[in-house]
C-alpha cells in the first residue's frame, strides 16, 4: 500500500532536495565535519617511539610484526618496523638496514637530509611526523624507520605482497576485444586503465574508505570532460561513507546508490578495463577499490545493464541481434511462468484445443495445484543454481546434470510435476542465463516471483498492473541525479532508439546527453575520412 501511495498520491517531502545534474558545471563538494582527534607525534627519544610501536602492535603477541633494532657507525640507535610477508625482505636488508648501519654524518642537524637523500634512489621515501600516518603506511605494507634524536619517521614503499596476476574476465567473457580483467591490486588496475587511455587528463583522485580498514581507492574521471558537479557528488558520497570496515567494491556500491531498496542495481560493477575506459570517455566517474577485482561505474541506467562488452566490437547487425536475444531472454525469464499460470488458470480460451487437451492430460495425475507446482520447481531450480555456483567447478557441472536431468525425469515419472512445467522452468532458466550482468539476475528472480503471484491472483490483469507499477517505479528512480530510464524519457527519437538499438562505430559523434558533459562531441561528424567523396581511382 505504501508503494501505491507513493506512486499515485502526491505528498510534499520534508527531506532535503535530491542531487540532480545541471548544465552548469560548478563544483559543490562539501566534506564531512571531521571530529577532533588527539594526535601523537614522533618523538626524538628512540625508547619512547619503540614503546609506542610495541604497545600499539601488541608485540610480542603479534608474531608477524618485525622490529629490527640497529646501531649505526656513529653509535646512533635506530629501528625499523614492518609486517613480514608484506615487504621485500631483501630490499629491507640491503638498502635500508645495511645502509643505515654504514651511514655517516658530520653534523646532528644534517641527519634528516642525509638520510632522506640516501634512500630516494632506491625507494619512494615519505617523511612523517604523525604516528597515525606512520601506522597507516606500515599497515599497508611499508617499512618505517625511527632514528634516535630525530623527531621524524622515514617511511619506505617496499611493498611486495603476493597477489593474483592479470587474468581473463570470468563473468563478462567476450570473444572480441581485450582479454584482460581487473585484479586485486589498486595500482595494477589503474595502470590497466591508463594503458588504454593514454592521456594526462585522466585523474585518479584518492579516496580512502573504512575508518578501521582504511582501504585505499581512487575515483577516476577525465578532467575537462566529466561534469564537475557529478565529480563533486561522487566524491561527496564516497567520502561520506562512515563504516569501520569496507572490504569490497560491492559494499561501496550499496552505500552510494540513490535508493537502498530498489531491486535493480543503479550503478554498474565491471571487471573489464575496456568497459571502464569507454565509460570514462562518455563522461562518467569510476571508483576502483584496493582488493576488489571490479570497478564501479557511476552513474548507470536500466538499458546499459543489458549491454555487453562485445557490443562495441561487432558489426551492427550482429550486435543488434545479440542485444535483442538478451532482451527476449529477459522477458522470458521474468514473464513466461506468470503467463503460463495466467493462461491455464483464467484464460484457457486462448489455448488451441489440442494443446489444451495435451496440457490437461499431462496434469491429470499431478496432486498439486499449478501455483504450488510452479513454485516448487522454481525453488528447486534456484537451489540447483546456487549449489552449482558454490561447488567446485569439477562438481558443479555434474550437479547440474543430476539436478536438472535425473531429478526432473524422476519427478515427472513419479507424477509429482507435469512435463509441461519442466519445459517452462527450463526455458525460464535458459533465459536467465542470458543476463549480461550477474546482479541483474537477482532482479529477474524477484520480479518473476512477484509476477507469478499477481498472475495466480488476477490473471492477465495482474500481470499488466505489475508491469505498469514497476514501470512507474523505474521512471521515478535516479542514479546520481540522472533518471534511471534515460535516455528513453527524452522526446528525441534518436536518443530513445539508442537505448535499445546499436549505433555504428562511425555514427557515435555525440556523448550521452543525460550526462551533461563539458564536451558533447565525441568525434568528428565524419570518422571514415577515407570514405568521403574522394574515392580511390
Amino acid at each position: 500500500m505504501d508503494i501505491l501511495k507513493k506512486l499515485f498520491v502526491f505528498t510534499p517531502s520534508a527531506k532535503p532536495e535530491k542531487f540532480e545534474l545541471s548544465d552548469e558545471c560548478k563544483p559543490d563538494f562539501d566534506v564531512r565535519d571531521e571530529k577532533e582527534i588527539k594526535k601523537t607525534y614522533v618523538s626524538g627519544d628512540i625508547e619512547e617511539n619503540l614503546a609506542y610501536i610495541r604497545k600499539n602492535y601488541s608485540v610480542p603477541l603479534n608474531n608477524d610484526v618485525v622490529i629490527r633494532e640497529i646501531i649505526t657507525r656513529n653509535n646512533k640507535r635506530a629501528f625499523v618496523v614492518f609486517f613480514e610477508g608484506m615487504v621485500s625482505s631483501q630490499f629491507v636488508d640491503e638498502y635500508i638496514i645495511k645502509a643505515i648501519i654504514e651511514l655517516a654524518y658530520e653534523n646532528e642537524g644534517d641527519f634528516d637530509e642525509n638520510l632522506y637523500m640516501r634512500f630516494t634512489a632506491h625507494a619512494q621515501v615519505k617523511v612523517k611526523s604523525d604516528m597515525d600516518d606512520v601506522k597507516d603506511e606500515v599497515n599497508f605494507g611499508s617499512c618505517a624507520l625511527f632514528v634516535d634524536g630525530v623527531n621524524k619517521c622515514f617511511v619506505y614503499d617496499v611493498k611486495n605482497w603476493e597477489h593474483r596476476g592479470i587474468d581473463k574476465p570470468e563473468n563478462e567473457q567476450s570473444l572480441y576485444g581485450p582479454q584482460e580483467a581487473f585484479g586485486e591490486m589498486l595500482r595494477t588496475n589503474t595502470a590497466l586503465v591508463r594503458k588504454i587511455l593514454k592521456t594526462e587528463k585522466l585523474v585518479a583522485y584518492g579516496i580512502q574508505v573504512g575508518s578501521v580498514s582504511k582501504t585505499p581507492g581512487v575515483l577516476l574521471y577525465i578532467d575537462g570532460l566529466t561534469n564537475e558537479k557529478l565529480v563533486s557528488e561522487a566524491k561527496r558520497r564516497i567520502s561520506a561513507i562512515d563504516k569501520e570496515y569496507i572490504l569490497s567494491i560491492e559494499q561501496v556500491q550499496l552505500l552510494v546508490e540513490d535508493s537502498r531498496f530498489m531491486v535493480t542495481p543503479q550503478t554498474m560493477a565491471t571487471e573489464r578495463p575496456d568497459r571502464v575506459a569507454k565509460a570514462l570517455t562518455e563522461g562518467r566517474c569510476v571508483y576502483i577499490l584496493n582488493g576488489s577485482p571490479r570497478a564501479l561505474v557511476m552513474p548507470s541506467n536500466a538499458f546499459e545493464l543489458t549491454h555487453t562488452a562485445s557490443d562495441e566490437y561487432l558489426h551492427v547487425p550482429f550486435a543488434l541481434m545479440s542485444r535483442l536475444i538478451r532482451l527476449f531472454g529477459m522477458f522470458v525469464s521474468v514473464l513466461l511462468p506468470a503467463l503460463y499460470l495466467a493462461i491455464t488458470l483464467y484464460h484457457q480460451e486462448i489455448i488451441p484445443t489440442y494443446l489444451l487437451y495435451s496440457i490437461s492430460a499431462s496434469r491429470e495425475n499431478v496432486p498439486f495445484p499449478s501455483l504450488l507446482e510452479l513454485l516448487l520447481m522454481d525453488i528447486s531450480f534456484e537451489l540447483i543454481r546456487e549449489a552449482g555456483i558454490r561447488m567446485p567447478s569439477s562438481i558443479g557441472s555434474t550437479l547440474g546434470i543430476v539436478g536438472g536431468l535425473i531429478l526432473g525425469q524422476a519427478a515427472v515419472s513419479a507424477k509429482i510435476v507435469s512435463p509441461i512445467m519442466i519445459i517452462i522452468i527450463a526455458i525460464t532458466g535458459i533465459g536467465s542465463f542470458a543476463t549480461a550482468d550477474y546482479t541483474l539476475g537477482w532482479t529477474y528472480r524477484i520480479l518473476r516471483l512477484a509476477f507469478i503471484l499477481l498472475a495466480a491472483s488476477f490473471g492477465f490483469f495482474g500481470i499488466a498492473a505489475g508491469i505498469v507499477m514497476y514501470s512507474l517505479y523505474l521512471g521515478s528512480a535516479t542514479s546520481f541525479g540522472i533518471p534511471f530510464l534515460s535516455p528513453s524519457l527524452t522526446i528525441k527519437p534518436r536518443a530513445m532508439s539508442l537505448a535499445v538499438m546499436v549505433n555504428g562505430i562511425a555514427k557515435r559523434e555525440k556523448r550521452p546527453g543525460f550526462l551533461k558533459t563539458q564536451k558533447s562531441d565525441a568525434e568528428p561528424n565524419i570518422s571514415r575520412k577515407w570514405d568521403n567523396k574522394n574515392k580511390f581511382k
